[in-house]
């Protein structure tokens, strides 16, 4: 993997090189500079996985070097790290992804090296499933879908005080060439053929219903399965119709199925998005923002669309440094209350330390220091275990048990081991 690093302040460039070399995933190279222009040359002539930069550079700013790297083409992942406040900095990388590049990360100085490889590793993290959505072949994933039934995974979604479940997130389908997230990046890819997204979603849709069935609804009682929509998708007639008649016809709720929506809709929308928005609540399936502060809501969308949650990423919560007031005020406009958020990619010790500190009692929490993903054949099981365990289940929290000594983590073999947490 090869890396740049631009940073003027010598001390401080060596330090990064070293942790970054040192906490890689893979082998690297790394080239440094001091120099915004010799960077740039380097960029121009050498494909990089990483650019790791400042902001604040004699000579040529942060903002320009971001710039022009869009205009030589370089589309490697960026992380920023700056001295500046995390909003300025948060405009600047909403910039750089307008500008074409897709993966962007920053990091506010002064910093902990605890900060620091969470970052590296969201980036990271980030850099892969972004080079699994590229490598998807349209044709072979629709054949791989159509071949038989379809493998989801699922993300448990659990309440932070108690850990009850509250939801399953669709996470994704496991195909003979690997796993495929279902999230926004594979549908902007799958949407250069318009009837791919939509046929995608209505077998994963289809699917579903056939797990929920074959689940006892006193183990799934409550619990809120959700799956990603976008615009793409909404574009076409009667999308509802055709789901609500498919949970009516196995005897299931549409409060059982709710959408996680990252898209913006605006006036350049087909009328038929608004319609199917329109009609999904009229038909009363759950709808959710995701990604706030990442994705491509507007606060146009978050006040306007008949939103049942909100979901919000621990990594855009430390980014927008805000704090609880801030968060009641976003969830307020929405006319929503605090269990009706969920905070998501809780994947470290600090992340989960830091959303308890911080108050959020009533809202829900997901990632991997919460519960690990699970295949079909565990989906049950994990179930019933939260049932007799005592725990109740509840789409906005219900009531919650005492026993808050751990946190059950449930692994592909389908046995449950406490972390003691």
């Amino acid at each position: 993997m090869k890396l740049l690093i631009l940073e003027d302040q010598v001390i401080l460039r060596k330090l990064i090189s070293r942790q970054t070399g040192f906490f890689s995933r893979q082998a690297t190279q790394i080239d440094e500079f001091s120099d915004p222009a010799e960077a740039l040359r380097s960029a121009a002539e050498t494909s990089y996985d990483l650019i790791i930069t400042d902001i604040g550079m004699p000579g040529m700013s942060g903002i320009d070097f971001i710039k022009n790297l869009s205009a030589i083409g370089c589309r490697a992942s960026l992380l920023i790290i700056s001295g500046y406040d995390s909003r300025t900095l948060h405009t600047i990388a909403d910039m750089a992804h307008g500008q074409g590049i897709a993966s962007v990360h920053f990091l506010c100085k002064p910093y902990s090296i605890d900060q620091f490889l969470q970052r590296l590793n969201a980036v990271f993290s980030d850099m892969e499933q972004r080079g699994a959505a590229l490598a998807v072949d349209p044709l072979q994933l629709w054949q791989d879908c159509s071949a038989g039934p379809l493998s989801l995974e699922f993300k448990p979604v659990l309440g932070l005080a108690q850990r009850q479940v509250r939801g399953m997130q669709v996470a994704g389908i496991q195909l003979p060439h690997g796993f495929l997230t279902l999230d926004a990046v594979l549908y902007r890819k799958l949407s250069v053929n318009p009837q791919l997204p939509v046929l995608i979603l209505e077998m994963v849709m289809e699917r579903l219903v056939q797990i929920l069935v074959s689940i006892p609804q006193p183990w799934r009682q409550g619990v809120l399965f959700s799956l990603y929509l976008d615009a793409s998708c909404l574009a076409h007639e009667n999308l509802f119709d055709r789901y609500s008649a498919l949970l009516r016809q196995h005897g299931l709720s549409t409060g059982q199925i709710g959408f996680l929506l990252a898209d913006g809709l605006h006036d350049g929308c087909s009328p038929v998005c608004f319609e199917n928005i329109a009609k999904l609540k009229y038909f009363g399936f759950p709808l959710l923002a995701d990604q706030v502060g990442e994705g491509r809501l507007t606060v146009s969308n978050l006040l306007r669309l008949p939103l049942d949650g909100l979901r919000l990423s621990s990594v855009t919560l430390q980014q927008l440094a805000l704090q609880p007031q801030d968060v009641a005020a976003l969830l307020q406009c929405c006319g929503l209350q605090q269990d009706r958020l969920i905070i998501s990619h809780v994947d470290g010790e600090v992340e989960l330390e830091a959303i308890t500190a911080a108050g959020y009692e009533q809202c829900a929490v997901s990632g991997e220091q919460i519960a690990l993903q699970l295949g079909v054949d565990e989906l049950s099981s994990y179930l019933e275990q939260q049932q007799t365990a005592g725990l109740p289940t509840s789409q906005t929290g219900g009531a919650m048990s005492d026993d808050m000594q751990g946190v059950n983590h449930v692994g592909r073999d389908g046995k449950t081991e406490n972390t003691g947490r």
